[in-house]
């Protein structure tokens, strides 16, 4: 009985010897194919990046390849093994000092391989030799795997999650819009130092911590410089009750695509017949989809209005992410 233990115990220490061997084996093989060759991304590259987007559903990349690639100081990066592209990032400067990390693809074979990682390391590595001071990146609440790497990479994550509502359409309203015009107006020169108060002293300025969303779809800290511009090109309006300021909207409007971003949103619970009735008349001048960012709280007070406009609109629950470069 005994000889027959220490015999079972033998075969089984060989055996676990073999798979070990087998896996380092596996491991080499693995970090010797997965060789890359990370480049920029140049026009030439669009159709091998619009077929590595066909493998993720309703993808985004075909509305920003050509902006991304354009872009000098970042822009997007292509990871190749051998002839084949197997993975994207793009990287942008919100501003000088700001990073931000966007459109992560890996191609579905190649998933698991370290390729993100590899991938986002050389992304921050360049836009901490081009000057930025924190790189940020947006990813799903519940995409593990991309956690873990951002985590890897030292980045931590704001404590609130962001809803985001992507290019949806608007859909026909039947009702008539509210007699009460006045609820709402584009904010003026002289307002927008009121303006400026509301977004940092509003029921949600802390949870947001001062980051609007952007163009390029990135989030960027909120600045006075920035608020004075987007007076100036008429993107912010204002809700308004009895000469007192309720709510703020910040729009980005991409005119070419007909596509408006609502970067931020905090609109009256008791006023979201005035909401609809800006929306319609955004629709009106033109634009037909729609990109809006919203804390998870104020998604739950807007979305009977948002049903209304959208019908049973997509959503997705994302984490920013920070990581100091400095």
């Amino acid at each position: 009985m005994m000889l027959t233990k220490l015999t079972m115990i033998m075969k089984m220490t060989a055996l676990k010897i073999v798979q070990n061997n087998l896996l380092a084996i596996r491991k080499e093989t693995v970090e010797r194919a997965l060789e890359l060759n990370i480049t920029k991304a140049k026009p030439e590259d669009r159709q091998a990046v619009l077929k590595l987007s066909q493998n993720f559903s309703e993808d985004y990349l075909e509305y920003t390849v050509d902006k991304w690639t354009r872009q000098e100081r970042g822009g997007l990066h292509l990871a190749w093994h051998g002839n084949l592209l197997v993975g994207c990032c793009s990287l942008d400067f919100p501003t000088s000092k700001e990073a931000w990390l966007q459109g992560m693809r890996v191609h579905p074979a190649y998933q698991g391989k370290g390729i993100a990682f590899q991938l986002n390391r050389f992304l921050i590595e360049l836009a901490r030799t081009k000057g930025a001071e924190v790189a940020r990146l947006l990813t799903a609440q519940y995409n593990f795997q991309a956690l873990k790497v951002a985590y890897k990479l030292g980045f931590t994550a704001y404590e609130k999650s962001r809803v985001i509502i992507f290019r949806e359409t608007l859909k026909q309203l039947s009702d008539h819009k509210t007699a009460n015009s006045n609820a709402i107006k584009l904010c003026s020169t002289s307002e927008k130092d009121q303006a400026l108060s509301l977004v940092q002293n509003g029921p949600f300025s802390r949870d947001l911590k001062g980051f609007f969303f952007g163009p390029q779809y990135n989030f960027r800290r909120l600045s006075k410089p920035y608020l004075e511009q987007a007076v100036a090109e008429n993107r912010i309006y204002l809700f308004e009750n009895n000469n007192q300021l309720r709510g703020l909207v910040v729009t980005i409007p991409e005119q070419e695509e007909k596509h408006l971003i609502v970067s931020y949103l905090d609109a009256p619970e008791t006023d979201l017949s005035t909401l609809k009735d800006l929306f319609r008349t955004w629709a009106e001048s033109g634009f037909t989809h729609f990109t809006i960012s919203l804390l998870e709280e104020q998604h739950l007070i807007l979305q009977p209005a948002l049903k209304e406009l959208f019908g049973n609109y997509e959503c997705e629950q994302w984490l920013l992410m920070e990581n100091s470069l400095v």
